[in-house]
């Protein structure tokens, strides 16, 4: 039975008694039968679980109507107008993303799903049948979102929320999921088969004594087979606190998921492992090269030489290792185990170091040495052997002992504050 309907079935049976705001009438029993049917319908309309643009328009047209049946300038009036509000500005919403949407496209279970003209570069299988998917021959749906891929005949047996839903979320949504544009960082946070009443975290089938069941290591929660297809994927809970690169098994959903958040910059490893580095000698390498490029950074912003080169568009790809030195994303890591991360940051300094000490508008910005007789040559805070203060940012060697700009500014200080007094 429709929303419609039941609201209709309902009303139907209040008239016969009186109106919806008149409960005096009627029997004591009467009364008590209105007010339950008011509140089972008012839970009807606040409901948030519509999403598809056809139930909102059938559910403003039930709270239209609600409108009209209750008594004015009451607060329930009040309420249910509001409802109606919220609802208008959601149909709204869905209206313009339909506008945008491409063709044939559809949307379910917050999944965008397009068909797919073209082969896949890999053997790919549909997310609902397990099936092998044919393009060219085969009418094929991929969500543009998490690349949930099905046949089109899959369409209504299609039962997995979007794990990229995060991305575009609904008003009112109060769905809790663990996809929610974080990783998690507890190494399998395992639960029981008693406490999953041994049924799927998923699809909710029983699992039956003679197994069957599969482990996600990133959730800790059991999945039947056709839930879980066994894939396996390095978890960044244990890589940040054991820099354990391992593949383990995780359920289609996790997998999906993090395959969406590989290159998205969401780990502050200064807060989630800032002793990390004592124990990777890779990750302590690309620290110290992070710290370079925020270095060279200031040099290559006001150099306008640099910025007809477009030197600085050499990190576009990883756009947050020119904004601070302790995000990383999960991809980062990975590329950090396997040493292309190391390479491939290693050629891009030595570009802008050949760019800033060979460029005269660079070279006016450099330092020398207040405290030793090499004169001659020009320091920077990214040259080795060198150290910046962290008062007045002059760059001195190493070796060398207190800056001696600020010890210019502290003598200035004693005079001014002599004159003063």
């Amino acid at each position: 039975m429709s929303l419609n309907e039941k609201l209709l079935s309902r009303y139907t049976r209040m008239s016969s008694v009186g109106s919806v705001g008149a409960f005096s009438l009627g029997s004591a029993g009467s009364t008590e039968r209105l007010e339950s049917d008011e509140n089972d319908n008012w839970d009807l309309l606040s409901s948030t679980s519509y999403t598809s643009l056809s139930e909102i328009q059938e559910q403003i047209s039930a709270v239209r109507r609600t409108i009209l049946e209750t008594e004015v300038n009451t607060d329930q009036r009040k309420a249910i107008v509001h409802k109606l509000i919220k609802l208008k500005i959601k149909e709204q919403d869905l209206e313009n993303r339909r506008f945008y949407q491409s063709p044939g496209e559809v949307e379910t279970l917050r999944h965008s799903l397009v068909p797919i003209n073209q082969a896949f570069p890999s053997r790919r299988y549909c997310e609902e049948c397990g099936s092998v998917v044919w393009p060219v021959l085969q009418t094929i749906y991929e969500c543009k979102t998490c690349t949930h891929v099905l046949h089109a005949q899959c369409l209504s047996r299609i039962s997995r929320k979007c794990v990229g839903a995060w991305l575009h979320p609904l008003e009112d949504e109060t769905d809790i999921s663990p996809f929610d544009g974080q990783l998690s960082y507890t190494i399998c946070p395992e639960i029981s088969l008693v406490e999953q009443s041994y049924e799927c975290a998923e699809c909710s089938s029983t699992f039956y004594p003679s197994g069957g069941h599969r482990l996600c290591d990133y959730l800790g929660k059991w999945y039947c087979q056709d839930c879980h297809w066994g894939y396996t994927s390095p978890v960044p809970a244990r890589i940040l606190n054991n820099w354990d690169f391992s593949p383990k098994q995780v359920c289609q959903a996790t997998y999906q998921y993090l395959n969406l958040m590989r290159r998205r910059a969401v780990i502050d490893l200064e807060k989630m492992s800032p002793s990390l580095s004592i124990i990777s000698a890779e990750l302590s390498a690309i620290i110290q090269q992070r710290q370079s490029v925020l270095e060279m950074k200031k040099y290559l912003m006001v150099c306008r030489v640099a910025s007809s080169l477009k030197l600085l568009r050499m990190l576009e790809e990883r756009q947050h290792f020119v904004e601070n030195e302790f995000m990383y994303s999960f991809q980062d890591l990975l590329d950090i185990d396997n040493g292309s991360l190391s390479a491939w940051l290693g050629q891009i300094l030595e570009t802008w170091q050949d760019h800033i000490l060979s460029c005269i508008l660079c070279r006016a910005k450099g330092f020398v040495c207040e405290l030793c007789s090499e004169k001659e040559d020009l320091l920077f805070p990214f040259s080795p052997g060198t150290e910046t203060c962290p008062e007045c940012n002059a760059t001195f060697h190493r070796n060398c002992d207190e800056c001696p700009r600020c010890q210019r500014i502290r003598e200035r200080s004693k005079i001014r504050s002599k004159e003063d007094q």
